[in-house]
């Protein structure tokens, strides 16, 4: 019978494992489905574009370039990049699918951490679950930074040092010197992971050096024992700390300025409590949460104490993970928040190598089960474990709240997608110049279009910021007069409303040396077209208007792919108008139809209209003129004239043959 009923109890033991095996395979699975659905759907944005730009260089030239350019990150992540796109090419979903395995294989670690401290596997599983549909690790598993790297990292540091002190093996010292050095070398913050980790192991070897053992071991000891348990544990941790050390403190050393002097440029400060609302509120409903901040703090902060008394209360063994929790847990935060003082710069990102822990205690408030000692306390579990239930069903209600929340925005959907819309505008305007004619010009110094300008314009326009610094007006001129020099015709200027050019120092550069002809819409950004002549383009004209100019000289440059024409015109006698009244048109229609208008302009003959001055030192006025956009085939003209508006009948002043309008240019459309 005692046979039977050991056989009984290994068999479930066994089918209990494998449904936990099967379970935990199954959230893995739909952990990587999350991160990689629609993940080439959104545009790379914000840093994602800095790390394109970056892994653009040699290894070697990252190094100096972090260094001189004072990054505040280090390269580790930028050297795995590189690596990864040698292998998988260059698209939105290669470059980020390096963080979707980090992120993935955060679920697993968290599965391991959570059994190696000795949970149930449902807790170990609730856990695993967190990590794996939780919106803010799906967040950053699919963002092409560091930030997954950091969590699964840090969570492996801990892990493993949990395991050295637990087992009586020097093999694991180099896997968590390794692990621990890989995080340093993808943020700087994993450093607060390591802070906590040794209050941990210090504070244990003081308070409660025999719970160094395993929780199956003798609780009585006699000194020699304890002294022993205590020193072999600290021995080893000791020495992965010195090597942990010799392997970090050479790059520390040469990137001390980034590391003492960066200052962000975010300017954001916020109180601990409002630090934590931050913080927990993003841990649970994802880092774009707007809505119910201090509720879902509150219930985050709820959970957590939930999960602390239950560790408290229960078994004596459990202490030691509650304190190992809760240092995990707040001594990151508590570093970060004091970090963010002396920037300033506040962001959740930063302290993702706290959601392990935030997890973990998650998990263990709704699932695990605490070992009460007291016969007074045993009639209140049912109690405890129905409010355990009702809290777990409010935790899975938020948490895929949040998921389904980012999911359905434009961050995965990938609508609108404003770089290819702005694309589409440089396609359209820069056809009628060769390359080197046109620039696209970005008054703000976004990285993101470094990658959007090499995979859809390779053979495009170059692009330039203007300003090349924030708010320099001279420097901006002085670009505005190489562009000219080097004979650029056309620039296409994107038009960010930010503190880059926040008085429109790019436009009015522009205007000095071009004449704007068209302005249009992205789908975010206005793009405004400038243009410029080559003096040798113009084709003399010397016809009189009677009583009024003499048009010298004109030339009209036709876009059929953009529908635009510009029109540049040389007047000799234009600053003498008869009255002052008059006004120029510009008229575009068919050759055979002069009233069948497909595109028209009319402005006044003034001496203040738009004006060039060229190569020649003499000055030309422009003017863009739209087609329509479904022009039918046939032969077009251009044809310029001069009215008056101010008499009856609007009539038009007269060339010296008896024309009302002289044709400058035609065009064919196929």
């Amino acid at each position: 019978m005692i046979a039977s009923f050991r056989l009984d109890r290994a068999t479930g033991r066994s089918h209990r494992a494998w449904a936990a095996a099967i379970g935990l395979a199954l959230i893995v699975l739909l952990g990587f489905a999350a991160r990689v659905y629609h993940l080439d759907f959104a545009e790379l944005a914000g840093d994602e574009g800095f790390s394109y730009v970056f892994i653009q260089r040699s290894y070697g030239q990252m190094i100096s370039d972090t260094l001189t350019m004072r990054e505040p990150h280090p390269v580790g992540s930028y050297f795995l990049q590189k690596a990864w796109v040698s292998l998988a090419g260059i698209s939105e979903f290669a470059l980020r699918f390096s963080s979707v395995w980090f992120g993935v294989l955060a679920i697993a670690l968290a599965w391991r951490f959570a059994r190696e401290l000795g949970f149930s596997r449902g807790t170990a599983l609730a856990a695993a679950a967190l990590m794996a549909l939780g919106p803010f690790a799906v967040f950053y598993s699919r963002e092409m930074r560091m930030y997954s790297m950091l969590l699964a990292l840090t969570l492996a540091s801990t892990l493993l040092m949990w395991m050295l002190l637990h087992r009586n093996s020097w093999g694991i010292v180099p896997a968590y010197v390794a692990a621990s050095w890989l995080a340093l070398q993808m943020h700087y913050y994993a450093g607060f992971v390591f802070v906590a980790q040794n209050l941990f192991v210090f504070s244990s070897a003081v308070f409660l050096p025999s719970a160094c053992l395993r929780a199956s071991a003798p609780l009585r000891f006699t000194a020699a024992v304890d002294r022993h348990i205590v020193s072999a544990p600290l021995a080893r941790w000791v020495a992965a700390q010195v090597m942990l050390l010799a392997l970090s403190l050479p790059w520390l050393i040469v990137a001390r300025d980034v590391l003492v002097n960066y200052h962000g440029a975010a300017g954001i400060n916020l109180s601990p409590a409002e630090a934590l609302t931050a913080w927990f509120s993003a841990f649970l409903f994802g880092p774009n949460v707007t809505d119910g901040r201090p509720a879902l703090a509150a219930f985050g902060a709820a959970l957590i104490a939930a999960a602390f008394v239950k560790l408290l209360v229960g078994a004596p063994r459990m202490r030691r993970q509650a304190w190992l929790l809760a240092l995990y847990l707040f001594v990151p935060l508590a570093i970060a928040w004091a970090a963010s003082l002396n920037r300033p710069i506040f962001s959740e990102r930063y302290s993702i190598a706290a959601l392990a822990p935030f997890q973990l205690l998650l998990a263990i408030a709704v699932v695990h089960r605490a070992q009460f000692r007291s016969p007074a306390l045993v009639g209140q579990i049912a109690i405890g474990r129905l409010a355990s239930a009702a809290l777990g069903i409010a935790l899975v209600a938020v948490t895929l709240a949040g998921l389904r929340s980012y999911q359905r925005s434009g961050v995965v959907d990938g609508h609108p997608r404003v770089w290819h819309g702005f694309i589409r505008v440089v396609n359209r305007y820069a056809g009628a110049l060769p390359a080197e004619r046109i620039r696209i010009a970005l008054n703000f110094p976004d990285p993101v279009f470094t990658y959007y300008h090499q995979r859809y314009l390779p053979d495009g326009p170059a692009f330039i910021t203007l300003p090349y610094r924030a708010g320099d007006a001279e420097g901006a001129q002085q670009v505005a007069e190489e562009l000219k020099m080097v004979g650029v015709e056309r620039v296409l200027l994107q038009i960010v409303d930010s503190f880059w050019d926040g008085q429109g120092i790019a436009a009015s550069a522009l205007a000095r040396e071009f004449v704007q002809v068209e302005e249009t819409y992205s789908g975010r950004w206005t793009v405004k077209i400038y243009g410029r002549l080559d003096p040798a383009a113009l084709r003399p004209f010397g016809v009189a208007f009677a009583g009024g100019p003499s048009l010298e000289a004109a030339h009209a440059r036709v876009d059929m792919r953009g529908r635009l024409v510009e029109v540049y015109l040389r007047w000799n006698g234009a600053r003498a108008p008869l009255n002052g009244a008059e006004k120029l048109f510009i008229h575009i229609s068919r050759s055979d139809d002069p009233a069948a208008l497909v595109g028209q302009r009319d402005e006044p003959l003034a001496p203040d209209a738009p004006h060039l001055t060229l190569a020649d030192g003499r000055s030309v006025h422009a003017y863009g003129v739209r087609l329509n956009e479904d022009l039918p085939p046939g032969r077009y003209d251009v044809r310029i004239g001069i009215y008056d508006p101010s008499r009856d009948g609007m009539p038009r002043l007269r060339t010296g043959d008896g024309r009302d309008a002289l044709v400058i240019a035609s065009f064919e459309v196929r």
